[in-house]
């Protein structure tokens, strides 16, 4: 028993519950779980069930990433900042450790890792040994890593992954640039917020969105939207964004262009408007450009005033 009130198969089927409907947004019971198991790791971050608790709130961080309770968001991170406080530094033989190679897919195998942690007999043919799961040092990653998620870019040494949310948004882009948007989906309203994303974004960031919001121009253009206000919004925000490229110049002799399939430029948009994402771009790259051509400013302020042109030319057709 890791708790005196709950076995750890329950809380186990819980967390993972927590982990799969993350996107249910201030849920009251997820609220508590998160929360008493903030709390217990609090009472003791470097004792011997803190690994416990730092995998739990690992698997409900995706949900404490979104919008949950009051108080949820500080509990957890002030409870696994403690535990990796006190275990980073401790004494450790190993050369490697899990969590250096554990991507965002692996999240799915915690549930059944925890249960083979807790019982020493259970079966066990994970690619490392109990002892570096449950190494200090280990235990010190996997908190940063659910850190990274609930606040990314809060820790350098751990695989990135992609905000949460964001593969949500390429799947929904993607269903909608293919002509056929999810159910539900409010076709004017899901422009809109890609073109304020665009206006809204930080410099860093301003290319991708900016992928994303020519993909979604040649779009609109087509005659799949016909409210010229969606249009003036597009053009709008690209209007926003073309003085940041007026002074451009490069010594490159040609720029990539971006993926001439629209959901394909718009999840590469995606991935770009966030420093992980462009991490992951750069580790992943083999014979892709690199992003120095590929978001060239030059190149930038080209594809913004092609996108332009499009949208003008509909919006006449529209008046």
């Amino acid at each position: 028993m890791i708790a005196d009130d709950m076995p750890l198969d329950e809380l186990a089927g819980s967390w993972d519950e927590i982990r799969e409907e993350y996107y249910d947004l201030r849920n009251d019971a997820y609220d508590r779980a998160v929360l008493d198991c903030a709390v217990r790791l609090a009472e003791d971050p470097g004792g011997e069930s803190a690994w416990a608790w730092v995998i739990g709130l690992l698997m409900m961080a995706p949900y404490v990433a979104g919008a949950p309770g009051d108080g949820v968001v500080s509990a957890a991170t002030s409870a696994l900042e403690a535990a990796d406080g006190s275990l980073r530094d401790r004494p450790c033989g190993h050369e490697t450790h899990p969590y250096q190679e554990h991507e965002p897919e692996f999240d799915e195998d915690l549930g059944r890792q925890l249960r083979g942690l807790y019982d020493p007999d259970a079966a066990w043919d994970e690619n490392h040994p109990r002892e570096q799961w449950l190494c200090p040092r280990n235990v010190a990653g996997l908190a940063r890593i659910a850190l990274d998620i609930i606040e990314p870019g809060s820790a350098s040494d751990v695989p990135p992954r992609l905000p949460v949310g964001a593969q949500d948004t390429i799947d929904s882009l993607s269903a909608l640039l293919h002509g056929y948007p999810e159910p539900g989906t409010d076709i004017e309203a899901e422009i809109g917020i890609h073109a304020e994303e665009l206006r809204s974004a930080e410099p860093e960031d301003r290319p991708g969105r900016l992928l994303v919001v020519t993909a979604v121009a040649w779009y609109a253009a087509s005659d799949f939207v016909r409210n010229p206000v969606v249009l003036d919004d597009l053009i709008s925000a690209l209007e926003t964004t073309l003085p940041h490229y007026a002074d451009a110049r490069c010594t490159h002799d040609r720029h990539p262009a971006p993926p001439r399939s629209g959901p394909n430029a718009a999840a590469l948009g995606i991935k770009l408007s966030s420093p992980a994402g462009r991490a992951l771009y750069e580790r992943d790259r083999t014979r892709t450009d690199p992003l120095d051509q590929l978001l060239c400013p030059v190149a930038l302020s080209e594809i913004t005033n092609d996108a332009m042109r499009a949208l003008s030319g509909r919006r006449e057709q529209l008046r």
